[in-house]
């Protein structure tokens, strides 16, 4: 089977599942595969150290700021002439 970044069915209820990939570890298929549990789930030191490190300050990429450009910038002018 492929190995995977994406968490599994039993990564849900864990704080460092983000949907697209554990923060943690790089194939959370493999943590479940040797037990019933994953280490990570109720550990609070990295659970700590996870939450320090969604308070540190990011740097949005290039996309990222136009894309929120784009979100917030008004929907007139060619576009709603065409549309009209």
């Amino acid at each position: 089977m492929k190995e995977s970044a994406k968490p599994v069915r039993k990564c849900h209820a864990c704080l460092l599942n983000q949907g697209d990939r554990c923060w943690l570890y790089l194939y959370p298929r493999g943590q479940w595969r040797q037990g019933r549990r994953c280490a990570a789930l109720d550990d609070e030191s990295l659970h700590a150290r996870f939450r320090t490190w969604q308070k540190q300050p990011s740097v949005k990429t290039r996309r990222e700021l136009r894309q929120e450009f784009s979100r917030t910038k008004k929907k007139d002018g060619v576009r709603a002439a065409t549309r009209g």
